[in-house]
Formats: C-alpha cells, sequence, structure tokens
C-alpha cells in the first residue's frame, strides 16, 4: 500500500483500450493511477497530460522497479500476456487487471496458471460487464434461476471473432447461470483473418458451438461477424441471449432494454438498460480490486472464472478440429491450435 493510504496502479499501454482504464480512477477512493508505461513517446506524453498522470516510462520492467504498484492494468495488444504478467508475479505486484481474452493459446492459459497459483497474484479479467447494475446487483441472475422454470434452451450470439467478443458472451452467459460450466461442446469453424482486430485476436472468424450445461442444458452459442445479432447491435461489439425455460423466456441484449414473461405474468416484463455508459461497469471492477486488496472480498472477474471461461472456448476450437464432441476439460494443444488455423 503506498504511504498516503492508497493503492498504488501502473498502466501497461496507452493504446484505445486505455482510456476507459484511466477515465475512472477520480471517482475510486482507495486507489491512485501513478503512471502509465508506453513505448511511444508521444503517444505515452498524450495520455499523461489527458488523465494528469505523472510518471511515464517507456521501460516496464523500469516502471514496475520504481512504482512498486500494487495494481497493474495490462492494456496491450492479447498477443502477448506471459512475459508482463511474469514481470508483475517478480516485482511483487498483488493484482493484474488484464484485458481480454487472457490467452490465445492453450499454452499460455496454462503458464498463467502457474503463476497464480506460485505467486499468489491475483489475474483479474477485464470483463466488465459482470460490473453493469442489472448483472453486478443479481437482477437479470433472479430471472434466468428463478422466474423462468427450468432452462432446456439458451442461444446466445455476438457479430466479432471467437476471441473478440466470445469471451464476454461466455463470461455473461456462466455468471447468469451461477457460474455454471459446460460439461461439453460440439463445434464447426472456418476462416481466419490476420487484418485490423482479428491480427490481435487470433481465432477462427466464424464459429458455431453447442454446449452442454449442466442437467443437459443446451446452449447454442454464435461467434461471427455474419451473426444474427441484434436490433440494436450497431458496431458489432452487443450480446445477445434468448433463455427459454419450461415457466418463461428471456430476451436480453447488451445494449438494449430486456424483457422477460413468465407463467406468472400476463405481459411481458420490459426494463431498460443501464450499461450503455460502460465507464461505471469499469470503475466498479477496478474499485473492486481495492475490497479484495483489503479484506480479501473475492473478485468477481478472478482468475478461477476468467481460465474457466477461456477454457470453455479453446474447447469449441478443439472440437472443430477433432470434428467430434469434446467433453471439458479439454485436452487441446498448440500444436493442435496451429494445425487447426492452418487448415481454416
Amino acid at each position: 500500500m503506498s504511504t498516503n493510504g492508497r493503492y498504488r496502479s501502473l498502466l501497461l499501454g496507452c493504446g484505445d483500450r486505455a482510456a476507459p482504464h484511466a477515465r475512472v480512477y477520480p471517482e475510486i477512493a482507495d486507489m491512485e493511477l501513478e503512471a502509465v508505461c508506453e513505448r511511444e513517446a508521444e503517444r505515452r506524453e498524450h495520455f499523461m497530460g489527458a488523465f494528469g498522470i505523472g510518471a511515464g516510462y517507456e521501460d516496464y520492467e523500469a516502471a514496475l522497479s520504481e512504482v512498486k504498484p500494487d495494481v497493474v492494468h495490462i492494456v496491450t495488444q492479447p498477443t502477448r500476456r506471459v512475459w508482463e504478467v511474469e514481470c508483475a508475479a517478480a516485482a511483487g505486484v498483488r493484482a493484474v487487471i488484464l484485458e481480454k481474452p487472457i490467452a490465445l493459446r492453450p499454452s499460455e492459459l496454462a503458464r498463467l496458471s502457474e503463476i497464480h497459483a506460485v505467486s499468489g497474484m491475483e489475474i483479474i479479467t477485464n470483463a466488465q460487464r459482470r460490473y453493469f447494475p442489472e448483472a453486478r446487483d443479481g437482477v437479470l441472475a433472479d430471472i434466468v434461476q428463478n422466474r423462468l422454470g427450468r432452462l432446456y434452451c439458451i442461444r446466445c450470439s455476438t457479430k466479432g471473432n471467437q476471441m473478440g467478443m466470445g469471451p464476454h458472451l461466455m463470461d455473461w452467459l456462466m455468471l447468469l447461470l451461477g457460474e455454471a460450466r459446460p460439461e461439453s461442446v460440439w463445434a464447426m469453424a472456418y476462416g481466419v483473418s490476420d487484418e485490423g482486430y482479428q491480427a490481435t485476436h487470433l481465432a477462427p472468424e466464424h464459429v458455431f458451438a453447442q454446449y452442454w450445461f449442466p442437467e443437459g442444458l443446451r446452449v447454442l452459442f454464435d461467434t461471427d461477424p455474419d451473426a444474427l445479432g441484434t436490433p440494436e447491435d450497431v458496431q458489432g461489439f452487443n450480446l445477445h441471449y434468448d433463455f427459454l425455460g419450461t415457466r418463461g423466456r428471456l430476451y436480453l441484449t447488451q445494449n438494449g432494454d430486456y424483457w422477460y414473461q413468465s407463467h406468472d405474468c400476463p405481459d411481458p416484463q420490459v426494463h431498460a438498460s443501464s450499461d450503455t455508459n460502460q465507464d461505471v461497469g469499469q470503475r466498479d471492477l477496478t474499485a473492486a480490486v481495492a475490497r479484495w486488496l483489503d479484506d480479501g472480498t473475492p473478485h468477481q472477474n478472478r482468475f478461477e472464472v476468467g481460465r474457466a471461461v477461456v477454457e470453455a472456448l479453446f474447447a469449441a476450437q478443439q472440437s472443430a478440429y477433432e470434428g467430434r464432441r469434446v467433453d471439458l476439460p479439454h485436452t487441446f494443444t498448440d500444436q493442435q491450435w496451429e494445425a487447426l488455423r492452418q487448415r481454416l
């Protein structure tokens, strides 16, 4: 902890995704964004001026040594994750907030698991949607788990490749199902793209999977730039869910209203979504790190949760590679990952 009673934070990477991380700090009482690290001097200086940050570094290891942060935001491209986390753990950092996806290859996730187990440093996935008010306060989970009867089918989709928006899609699904995890998956995939956003979110471009969750619940999981999406989906960064149960249905979109109707509701119950301002989720996700540091209150985005999300996505890739239904935990390897990309 810093001498002024606040937890010290360092932000690594000043690209497009860094601004939401920095913007919320004035609203967080127990944490201070002390410094940033960015290789490009012009971008670093501009970012420091925009957010009133006093210290900037080009070298990450030097920044860790001099700032001695409690928390590090890793907001670099997902093509590199392990080295950044290893350096933080070696420097005694207590928690890293890691932009999704936290791993692109099975070996990367395995190495993060080792670092987490040995160092005790928490590795938090920056899946800020868990801290949108209706998700954080359990409103949606209550509808899913208590008002729809026995769930028998869920359809969910997002317009993006599997490692682009797929982690958010699976993360919210697990949250609303009470952290239930899939038991098996059968998936098909085609196409890869190495242009733009997809060049740093390496994954099959088009994936359609059927997951089996406990008690026979089937989930149709569509991550695809051509996914059906929703009427409100104008940019492609949306999540859409249909929950079907024996006593009702929930229609949910990330950036639009949601509604449900159960047997005891003569008319659909329509609610406005509160998640259009994503800074609220980012603020509360970051502030929850201080609570974990204070008293051990489990973070909703703790490593065991983020790891389960990526494992489910890797299992779908393994199924597409092997052409069969795959049970979890998966046994997907880096060699199979490379062979799948070549095939697609």
